[in-house]
Order: structure tokens, then sequence, then C-alpha cells
């Protein structure tokens, strides 16, 4: 049966079809991850316009079908196209990013609100914001870089796991459940999905033997646990809890001696957003062993291609 279905929506996907038509792929709130056929959407005068371009927000009309997996796009009015985050490759980057872990991990009628409104959120924020100024873009060595993409691409994913349902635990030791306070270092186990304080830690060695995901990456060099000061654990927390206004604002005021944000950065602003902000790598660490690693594709691909120039 068919029938007329409106629903709010952000562009995650966009690919020619034939000569006119377009498929997209839509993320909404309450129906998850929409695919749907723009005919004509490649014309010159096509109704459509720029309510298709990527990374857009609108409001669709499509038709729904109970056996079909691909629907057809009727109309779709444009919210807001965010269209400043093409004029710089890091920024573009960051949101391609954002984008590809969420169409990985939603599934078609998989409602998600928290989610759609985190992703429309760091868009904005994405769009709105901008690396510090010309005086500021080549910071001396022992300070943080103001490039503040990597730190909202880390922000992101680690709000976003938590929608989905895993949340770090980064304020009490995973094992006995004490506070992790004091200066003193603890470890972050992928595996069990957060920290391990340092009395844990020295009773069982280094090697987690908890149950692993079954997408764990059991061969990957960040299988043990990973060391953290008090600085860097800091900074998890600061990602994790902070609204991403803040993250940004801080970020792009350039560099600074002391600071949540000083625990995990580092001062290449030429490299990768790996290298460019080791936090990523925990937090890629984590989500590989609680999401499908065909997930951080895109992630690794990048990594590759900075090692490989």
């Amino acid at each position: 049966m068919r029938r007329i279905v409106r629903a709010e929506a952000v562009c995650l996907r966009v690919h020619d079809y034939h000569e006119s038509s377009k498929l997209v792929t839509f993320f909404t709130p309450d129906r998850g991850r929409l695919s749907c056929l723009a005919k004509g959407a490649r014309r010159l005068k096509s109704k459509f316009g720029a309510a298709l371009d990527l990374f857009a927000q609108s409001r669709i009309i499509y038709y729904s079908h109970d056996t079909r997996t691909l629907l057809t796009l009727s109309d779709a009015e444009l919210v807001r196209s965010f269209s400043r985050i093409a004029l710089q490759p890091d920024r573009f980057l960051a949101a391609e990013q954002m984008a590809e872990f969420v169409l990985r991990v939603i599934q078609p009628l998989d409602p998600s609100p928290q989610l759609y409104q985190l992703l429309v959120n760091y868009l904005s924020i994405l769009e709105s914001c901008s690396p510090a100024p010309a005086d500021l873009q080549h910071p001396p060595a022992d300070s943080p870089d103001p490039n503040p993409y990597p730190a909202l691409v880390c922000s992101f994913l680690l709000k976003a796991a938590s929608f989905l349902g895993f949340r770090p635990e980064l304020r009490r030791c995973v094992i006995c459940r004490r506070p992790t306070e004091g200066p003193r270092p603890s470890y972050f186990d992928a595996g069990r999905g957060g920290i391990v304080c340092a009395r844990c830690a020295g009773e069982r060695g280094d090697q987690t033997d908890a149950p692993q995901s079954p997408f764990a990456n059991r061969h990957s060099p960040f299988a043990a646990m990973t060391r953290l000061d008090a600085a860097s654990l800091d900074t998890l927390c600061f990602l994790l809890y902070t609204p991403a206004s803040e993250i940004a604002q801080l970020s792009c005021a350039g560099p600074h001696p002391a600071g949540p944000l000083t625990g995990l950065l580092t001062s290449s602003p030429l490299a990768s957003l790996q290298s460019q902000f080791p936090a990523l790598e925990l937090v890629l660490n984590f989500l590989g062993h609680h999401f499908d690693p065909l997930v951080l594709n895109s992630f690794r691909w990048h990594a590759a291609l900075e090692r490989n120039t």
C-alpha cells in the first residue's frame, strides 16, 4: 500500500541516477534512514533545488511502500543548506565523517530523534565556527593546534555512541566502581567501555579479560588498555559532557598554556585528524569494540591516505 509521508530530514548521501534523477539517502528523526529516488532532480529546472545538497536539512514529502526499500521523493523544501561547510576542506571532512558514522549506524525504520538533533546541532556549529585568526594559524611547537574540527568530531562520536546505548564510563572505574579522582593515572579499556583505575589495572595487568563484542578487532594494536593521565581524562570528560558551542569557542580561541583541551592536543596543523587530536584514536578504538568495524572505514581510509602521502 502506498501512502504519502511528510518528514524533516538531513541529506547524508547523493548519487546521480540515469540521466535526470538522483538517489538520495536521508536521515529522519522518526523513521531513521531513508533511501529515495528523486526523479528529474538533475534537470536545470528541477523543483528540488538545493534541498538535495549534501548535509542540507529539508522538509520532504515521499511515497512510502510497505514492501519497498527505495522510496519515491515527491517534494523537498529547504530548511537550511549548511553551504559554508564546503568552503573549507577540514570543515567538510569533519562533517563528512559525522555523516558517515550516522549513515552506518542508523537503519531504516530506526527512529533516533536525539541523534538527529545532535547531528543538526553539530552541522550548525561546524558552519558557524572557523579556525583561529591568521596570526594564530601557526602556533608554537609546545602549543595546541587551534583547529576546532578534530575536537568537534571526537565530541560528536562520543555523544552519538551515548545516544545509541554505548556511553563510555569516564567518572568511575568499570571494575571497582570507585570515582576516578586525583592526579593518579588511569587506563581506558575499550572492551569494558570505560576507565579502569590504576589499582585495578595493577592487580589484573594491562590486558583485558572481559568478553569482547563480536565486532571487536582483536588484532588491533590498540587492543590493550590505554594509559591516561589526569589531563587526558579531563579532556575526554570535557568532550563528552560539554555543549558543542563551548568546545568550538575554546578550540577557536587559539593556543593556551593550559585548559581542558590541552591533555590530548598536539601541534601539527597539517596532519590528519588522528594525529591532530590523539583522543580520536582512543575513541575510534572504543567504537571498534562496540560497532561494526565498517562504521569506521572513512576514518581509516583518511588515516591511510595521510600516511601514504
